[in-house]
């Protein structure tokens, strides 16, 4: 009690001593304590990382915000990245993972700590995470597409072209479109739909398609009877990389310049601020963000559609009014 007064309470650190980061990680893993996570599985691979790392035997006590930079400084090969750039040529990942990675660890220190009651300083402090990346921003598809289903269509992928339409129309992640069944994709009723029992952040949802998602996906269904193709692929694709190995072959660096796979969704959820009247809460039911943070970056498409919404119109419709 006197301890607790006058804040010299006796610390018993032998166990976090004793404990190394890879134990830890063990103990997280076993405990299943990243599993009310929505990214759960996420994490339990980024722990996994750790226990791969130089870090792995060191004792809890050991790990230091100074540890944790260098070890970022060398994975980003920061020490030769360009002027503006974050991270160097031989860089073993991007900074977005790098901060994921952290995260995890920091998590792993907290419940740890909480857990065994033990006060260990958390080394993932302010100055240890790099700087968060800029988003993507290519938006040139709009002049490209046909020259891109062009270009798709000569691919030996017949199924290349209309995985590129689906890609836009419906906001899958490359990993959703790889991973879906025909038994989940409704193309007959009112509502034609596709059902995601997989993704990313591990929440099912209901994607609705569009009028030329549904012509897509016909042109890809099989014709042998239902019951047979159920299980099937929509894709012929056993992962997700091979949607992206067929994307690299059929599209030519020189005429699409820095164009991605991931720019399809992109495009695909811009078109929904820009082309439709559906709100940020609805966009997101469809694109499966899971809070509107991660939308914010979509949201500056639809500012200058406002003005309409303004009274008495637009400047357009104003000055029609006052001619």
């Amino acid at each position: 009690m006197e301890g607790k007064v006058s804040g010299n309470e006796f610390a018993d650190l032998k166990v976090a001593r004793a404990t190394s980061l890879a134990k830890a990680c063990d103990w997280m893993l076993d405990g299943k304590l990243y599993g009310n996570n929505p990214d759960g599985k996420n994490v339990a691979a980024k722990l996994r990382y750790w226990k791969s790392t130089k870090f792995a035997y060191w004792s809890l006590l050991s790990l230091h915000d100074w540890d944790l930079i260098e070890w970022r400084r060398e994975i980003l090969d920061e020490d030769n990245a360009e002027d503006g750039e974050q991270y160097g040529p031989e860089a073993e990942c991007g900074p977005q993972t790098v901060i994921h990675r952290l995260n995890a660890l920091s998590k792993l220190i907290q419940l740890w700590a909480r857990a065994h009651k033990v006060p260990i300083d958390n080394p993932v402090k302010p100055g240890v995470r790099p700087g968060k990346p800029k988003g993507r921003d290519r938006r040139r598809l709009e002049k490209e597409e046909k020259r891109l289903l062009d270009a798709a269509a000569m691919s030996s992928r017949s199924w290349l072209r209309p995985a590129i339409i689906i890609s836009i129309e419906t906001c899958l992640r490359q990993g959703e479109l790889a991973s879906l069944t025909w038994d989940r994709v409704k193309l007959a009723g009112q509502y034609p739909h596709v059902d995601l029992t997989k993704t990313k952040n591990d929440k099912p949802r209901r994607v609705p398609l569009s009028v030329r998602a549904v012509a897509a996906f016909k042109s890809l269904k099989p014709k042998a009877p239902a019951k047979e193709t159920s299980s099937k692929s929509a894709l012929p694709v056993e992962t997700a990389r091979g949607i992206i190995y067929a994307f690299r072959d059929a599209i030519d660096d020189r005429i699409f310049p820095d164009l991605r796979w991931h720019d399809l969704r992109h495009e695909g959820i811009s078109r929904l601020f820009e082309l439709t009247d559906l709100r940020e809460n609805e966009i997101r039911a469809i694109s499966g963000h899971l809070t509107s943070a991660m939308l914010a970056r979509y949201t500056h498409l639809r500012a200058d559609r406002l003005g309409a919404r303004l009274p008495g119109g637009s400047l357009n419709s104003q000055r029609r009014l006052v001619l």
